[in-house]
């Protein structure tokens, strides 16, 4: 998106991050893993990113928080609405110990067709998706799809065969997903993601991130020279620029804050000017 509203620590999108989505009827299992996970993803200092609904998304806010860790909520209508309405103390919780971000205008009341639309963004502030317990046509599925798209990781916890709420995180295993039994199974595959970041985001350079600078000052000019208006891989522009994939990931994310590219299906795309 061009424009992102926010409210809380707007440093926050700036910090590396692991989304975690899944059922918003999820299994008494499917959220006490929401719980151990998020609290031991915030324990090791990572943004915990997830859409504030119900079941999965709220568990995992609330746990990182209790953790003493922060969190970051992308809702699906602008921020002067809190939906569900029953998390209303969790997002004021979050606003203070995090941020909340919409790419809606403030005053657009919750859609059902604006939900899908911002797992896009979940997926792309983050290092990679957690899919704690989804069945098969949850829109969880909608926001690790994207994570593929975007070239980040997409983790996935095992169930049982019997169980409908295992069938999307066994599907995705099944596609190539990673399978996550312990947190090590995460930082093992983020680690070299994780080292880049702590080197080549300090914090004040992020803030300006969301700001509009002057076209001459543009940053990482040799990756956006080489996105253009046909879609290009990620894998492609790592060969063109010689430049690490997990690097052009996180060059290509901060580009998009900046809306100076747009991830589609495939790859990237330069936006239009004017």
């Amino acid at each position: 998106p061009a424009v992102l509203f926010v409210k809380g620590d707007l440093a926050q999108l700036s910090y590396p991050q692991i989304a975690m989505v899944g059922s918003r009827h999820a299994s008494v299992d499917g959220l006490n893993s929401a719980k151990r996970f998020a609290a031991a993803l915030a324990e090791q200092g990572l943004v915990v990113t997830s859409g504030l609904a119900l079941g999965v998304d709220g568990y995992a806010h609330d746990s990182a928080l209790k953790a003493n860790g922060t969190t970051v909520a992308v809702l699906g209508c602008g921020l002067n609405t809190v939906y569900p309405s029953r998390h209303k103390a969790l997002a004021r919780r979050i606003e203070q110990q995090g941020a909340l971000v919409s790419e809606f205008h403030p005053a657009i009341l919750p859609k059902a067709g604006n939900f899908p639309r911002r797992n896009r963004i979940i997926s792309g502030l983050s290092l990679g998706v957690l899919v704690v317990e989804a069945t098969e046509k949850s829109g969880s599925l909608i926001t690790a799809r994207y994570a593929a798209e975007q070239g980040r990781d997409v983790f996935a916890l095992p169930g049982s065969i019997h169980s409908p709420q295992a069938r999307g995180c066994n599907q995705l295993i099944q596609q190539g997903a990673c399978l996550v039994q312990s947190m090590e199974d995460i930082t093992n595959e983020i680690d070299s993601l994780l080292r880049w970041s702590n080197t080549h985001i300090p914090k004040q350079e992020n803030e300006s991130l969301l700001e509009n600078e002057p076209k001459e000052q543009l940053p990482f000019a040799k990756l956006l020279a080489n996105v253009g208006s046909e879609v290009t891989p990620v894998d492609i522009l790592a060969q063109r620029t010689h430049i690490p994939v997990q690097d052009v990931m996180m060059q290509l994310l901060e580009l998009e804050l900046l809306g100076h590219v747009v991830a589609v299906s495939g790859g990237y795309i330069r936006k239009g000017r004017g």
